[in-house]
């Protein structure tokens, strides 16, 4: 069964999903721009299959979000552009600003499992600002 779900769903409509609920977590705890609590969210044991490289457990993610914060900053969610959910799996792209004034669109598959993500692509879509 495929979930699609409007931009204005929030998490706190009753019938919120738990792939829906964990986006919502993941990009409110960027949006603070600390490690430890974007963490929390995936598995012990879970990848991060990234253009850059793939990273394995808890330490590795963890590395690859400081490094990414410290590039960019923190990021500010300014829109959820697709939501898609099919079971286990969970589609976004997203428009997202950061502190520096660029903005850029940004997509995100993640496969979840007792609620934390166990494996995660990223990617850019588009940077907005004619940089990519």
């Amino acid at each position: 069964m495929v979930i699609a779900l409007p931009d204005t769903h929030s998490p706190e409509d009753a019938e919120a999903s738990t792939g829906r609920l964990l986006f919502e977590r993941l990009m409110a705890r960027y949006e603070r721009g600390r490690v430890e609590p974007m963490l929390e969210l995936f598995a012990e044991d879970a990848e991060v299959l990234a253009f850059d490289g793939v990273r394995r457990g808890r330490s590795q993610i963890g590395a690859w979000l400081a490094e990414c914060l410290d590039a960019r900053g923190a990021g500010f969610l300014v829109s959820t552009d697709r939501f898609v959910e099919d079971g286990d799996v969970v589609r976004f792209e997203a428009t997202v600003a950061y502190p520096n004034g660029s903005v850029q669109q940004v997509y995100g598959v993640a496969v979840v499992a007792d609620g934390l993500i166990v494996r995660y692509l990223p990617g850019l879509l588009a940077d907005l600002n004619g940089d990519a």
